[in-house]
């Protein structure tokens, strides 16, 4: 069977037959889980034994290493004290079953709000994600964790070559030049930020575990508490800097109506993004005082990146035109060059609280 129709859902059957592998007990209740990547469904499954979340994976796309890897980190981050959807073993002992051209994993389903851009919030998920950090650095693992980074990617500056084409596939009305125009400016931005980076020594940085991507959809609240940490699949191991980068550009974005992206303000939320800053600092002050000239240009890095990959494969960002995110990206991009000073001020001032 082709992994596109494994895709598409997790059927009764299917949740009846795998779940035997589980001691959970008899399966009361299921319903189908939104959000995440399409080619791994989930599925909330009531049982006699508490609630929790079954994920299919194409087997073929799945490195099992990186999905035991995650499931240490995971383990890891728990042992810390962080509220962590945690991987069940089976009854076989293994976090993860195998069946045919599928990957199973059952997670312990938390309860808890989506973010709600409140400061408070953004600070105990700043707090959180140090609080990962440090215990990530008892953890040991010897095998290899194939890492991909933001920061220096070829892949970024190959995507940015491929996005006109993909745009003007996806969207046959758009104007082909003012998008290659706009690819080509973010890709001298993404360059600059690259080589600030390299500049200031990041080759040489010590790696560690981290979660690799640590934004709001992925952080459940209980109303300012974080009450759950999900989606491990993008751990890896890089400077720890490049993942408080990411989470400082996550929860300061401002955003509005998908349909109306290019009126979205490109400016960062200043108070979401102290109160996260905050937040880090009061477990790792030390890691971000070091490196807060680092942090901006890792940001436009971050910004960059993680709207042209996809961009670059269909044309689109989600359900938003290839163009219109490219356009944002772009303001926002320059934002962060032409603020760059200020940035890491704040930070500065942040971290010696």
């Amino acid at each position: 069977m082709p992994s596109e129709t494994l895709a598409s859902s997790i059927s009764l059957d299917e949740v009846n037959d795998i779940m035997t592998r589980w001691e959970v007990g008899k399966v009361r209740e299921l319903a189908p889980m939104t959000g995440g990547s399409r080619q791994s469904p989930k599925v909330r499954i009531v049982t006699e034994r508490g609630t929790f979340v079954l994920k299919r994976r194409p087997a073929l796309r799945a490195s099992l290493e990186r999905i035991r890897f995650a499931h240490q980190v995971m383990l890891a981050a728990g042992t810390a004290g962080l509220p962590i959807a945690m991987a069940q073993p089976a009854r076989d002992g293994s976090t993860f079953q195998v069946q045919g051209e599928s990957i199973y994993e059952l997670f312990l389903f938390l309860p808890g709000e989506r973010w709600k851009r409140a400061p408070r919030q953004a600070f105990t998920s700043g707090r959180a994600l140090a609080t990962l950090h440090e215990s990530a650095l008892q953890m040991r693992w010897s095998g290899h964790v194939n890492a991909s980074c933001f920061h220096g990617n070829l892949i970024v500056v190959e995507a940015l070559r491929r996005v006109p084409g993909a745009v003007a596939t996806a969207r046959s009305n758009t104007n082909a030049i003012e998008v290659a125009a706009v690819a080509e400016q973010l890709s001298s931005l993404y360059q600059q930020a690259s080589e600030q980076v390299d500049q200031q020594d990041y080759e040489n940085l010590a790696s560690q575990v981290v979660h690799g991507d640590w934004h709001p959809g992925n952080i459940l609240f209980d109303e300012d508490r974080v009450s759950g940490v999900l989606d491990f699949d993008s751990a890896r191991l890089e400077p720890a800097i490049a993942d408080v980068a990411n989470g400082l550009l996550q929860y300061a974005t401002r955003a509005g109506p998908s349909r109306a992206v290019e009126t979205w303000p490109h400016e960062l939320d200043e108070q979401l993004f102290c109160s996260f800053a905050k937040g880090f600092s009061e477990v790792g002050a030390a890691t971000l005082r070091e490196f807060v000239s680092m942090v901006p240009w890792l940001m436009i890095e971050a910004c960059i990146a993680e709207a042209v990959i996809p961009i670059a494969k269909c044309g689109m960002f989600s359900s938003v035109p290839g163009d219109h995110m490219l356009t944002l990206v772009l303001r926002r991009a320059q934002w962060l060059h032409d603020n760059y000073e200020g940035l890491a001020r704040r930070l500065l001032l942040e971290s010696m609280q």
